[in-house]
C-alpha cells in the first residue's frame, strides 16, 4: 500500500504555501506601486546628491522654488490617495485570486472525501456483500473505509439470517395451516347439520386459517424474492391488460369500471414479479373504491424509464400516511382491512420487488376523489 499524506497535513501545507504565496504577491505589488507614486514626484526635483550613506542634498533650482512650493503639497496629497487606492485594489485583487486558489487546491486535498461519497452511494441491500470501499487512501479515510467494510459484512450477514428465519419460518407454518384449514373443511363436510352458535364459530376459524395460509404464503414469497431470475423480456401493456382481465370479476362485484391506456414499453425483468406488481396495486385499487368508483392504469414511457399509474376514485391517502403505506402490516384502515381479507403485506411486497428490479413506487397524488400510485422502472436491464 502506498504511503499517503493526510488530509489534516495536505490542508495545513497547501494553505502555509497559500498565505506564503498571498503575502508575497501583497508585499511586491505594494512596494512596485509605492515607488511608481515616489516616482511622480521627481519632476520637482532636478538635482540630488549623496555625501555619504546617512545624507541626501536634494537641490532645487530657484526658478523651480515657487511651483515645487505651491504643487508639491497638492502632488503629496494626490499620491497617497492613489496609493491607498492602488492598495485596496491590490487586496482585493490578491484576496481573490486567493480564494480562487484556495477552492482548487481544497478540492484536491478533499477528493478523497468525493471519491468515499461516491462509493458509499453505490451501496444497497442487494450489493453488501459485492461493494467494498477502497482501503487505499488516506490515513483518516483508511481506517473508516475498514469500519464502514466490516459494518457492511455484518448487515448482510444479519439480512441473510432474516431472510433465512423467514422463510424457514413460513416453511414451518405452512403445512400445519393447510392441516387445520383441511380438517375444518372435512368438519363442515361432515356435520351439515349444526347448530347456528357452531357454524358462525366454524366460519371465523375457516377465515383466520385462510388469511394465516395467505400471510405465509406472502412471507415464503418475500423471503425468495432475491432467487427468481430476472431476465425476461416483459411487454408491460399486454400484461396490464392481462391483470385487468383476472380481476374483472372482482371489479365488476364491488361495481368498479376498468379502463387502460398509454402505449406499450419494453422492459427486462421477471415476468412473474411484475404482474405481482401490477395486480396487487390493480387489486388495492379495487378494493379501497367508493362505489361505481373506476380504476385506470396507464403506461407510459418517460425518458429512459417506464411509468405505470394506477389511479383510482377513492376516498384518498392522508399526507402522513404516504409513505407508511408501503411499510410491512401497515394499515390505515385496519378493521376495513381485515374485513377484506388483507395481510399488511401486499404493497411492502410490491415496493420490494420494485426495488429489485431498479425502479421506485410512491403515492405520486392523493386526494378525496382518488389517489394515483406511480411506478417507475428502468427500461434497460433489470437491476
Amino acid at each position: 500500500m502506498s504511503k499517503r499524506i493526510s488530509v489534516q497535513w495536505r490542508i495545513t501545507i497547501l494553505t502555509a504555501l497559500l498565505i506564503a504565496a498571498a503575502c508575497v504577491s501583497l508585499n511586491l505589488l505594494l512596494f512596485y506601486s509605492g515607488s511608481d507614486s515616489m516616482d511622480a514626484l521627481n519632476g520637482f526635483v532636478v538635482e540630488y546628491k549623496t555625501g555619504n550613506q546617512q545624507e541626501m542634498t536634494i537641490e532645487i533650482p530657484q526658478e523651480n522654488m515657487q511651483a515645487f512650493f505651491s504643487g508639491f503639497s497638492q502632488q503629496v496629497s494626490a499620491e497617497k490617495v492613489r496609493f491607498e487606492r492602488m492598495g485596496w485594489c491590490i487586496t482585493a485583487l490578491v484576496t481573490l485570486l486567493s480564494a480562487v486558489i484556495a477552492y482548487f487546491v481544497s478540492g484536491r486535498a478533499l477528493k478523497p472525501l468525493g471519491d468515499f461519497a461516491q462509493q458509499t452511494e453505490q451501496i444497497n441491500e442487494e450489493s453488501l456483500t459485492d461493494t467494498r470501499l477502497s482501503e487505499d487512501t488516506t490515513a483518516e479515510f483508511r481506517q473508516l473505509s475498514r469500519s464502514v467494510n466490516a459494518m457492511l459484512d455484518r448487515l448482510a450477514q444479519s439480512f441473510d439470517t432474516q431472510r433465512q428465519f423467514t422463510g424457514n419460518a413460513a416453511h414451518e407454518l405452512r403445512t400445519p395451516l393447510a392441516l387445520m384449514q383441511t380438517r375444518l373443511e372435512l368438519f363442515a363436510a361432515e356435520h351439515r347439520q349444526m347448530s347456528e352458535e357452531t357454524a358462525k364459530l366454524l366460519h371465523f376459524q375457516q377465515e383466520q386459517v385462510e388469511r394465516l395460509s395467505a400471510l405465509v404464503r406472502t412471507l415464503l414469497e418475500m423471503s425468495d424474492l432475491q432467487s427468481v431470475p430476472r431476465t425476461d423480456c416483459i411487454d408491460l401493456a399486454p400484461m396490464a391488460e392481462e391483470v385487468l382481465v383476472d380481476l374483472t370479476p372482482l371489479a365488476q362485484k364491488n361495481g368498479i369500471t376498468l379502463t387502460q391506456t398509454g402505449e406499450n414499453v419494453q422492459l427486462t425483468g421477471s415476468d412473474v414479479l411484475l404482474y405481482r406488481v401490477l395486480f396487487n396495486l390493480t387489486e388495492n385499487a379495487i378494493k379501497y373504491n367508493r362505489t361505481g368508483g373506476s380504476v385506470e392504469v396507464s403506461v407510459e414511457r418517460e425518458g429512459g424509464q417506464a411509468a405505470i399509474r394506477v389511479r383510482d376514485t377513492g376516498p384518498g391517502i392522508a399526507e402522513e400516511y404516504r409513505d407508511s403505506i408501503f411499510q410491512p402490516f401497515f394499515r390505515v384502515d385496519k378493521s376495513r382491512s381485515r374485513a377484506m381479507g388483507g395481510v399488511g403485506l401486499g404493497l411492502a411486497l410490491v415496493q420490494e420487488i420494485v426495488r429489485l428490479h431498479g425502479g421506485t413506487v410512491r403515492v405520486e397524488q392523493s386526494a378525496d376523489t382518488g389517489t394515483t400510485i406511480l411506478v417507475t422502472l428502468p427500461v434497460g436491464k433489470a437491476a
